[in-house]
């Protein structure tokens, strides 16, 4: 899914980040706010967490789209903004 249909896919079902980091918690090694934002990087800002993609998908049927982990050249930048 992507940012679009994670956030329709939340709405439909009820669901929170906040309530999401909640549930993980216990489940997983981190703390409410770290929780809270590794969701929201996850889900919106691409940063992809297996660990956490793998917790998300079981519980809550939501699967990320895995952007290209190649990082960018400056000379790849340089030609994207020309």
């Amino acid at each position: 899914m992507n940012a679009l249909e994670v956030k329709i896919h939340l709405l439909k079902n009820g669901l929170t980040i906040t309530g999401m980091a909640r549930e993980l918690e216990l489940e997983y090694d981190a703390t409410f706010e770290s929780l809270r934002t590794m969701l929201k990087e996850l889900f919106y800002y691409g940063k992809y967490n297996q660990k956490l993609a793998a917790l998300v998908h079981d519980k809550w049927n939501i699967k990320i789209d895995r952007k290209d982990a190649r990082p960018q050249t400056v000379r790849e930048a340089v030609q994207r903004a020309a």
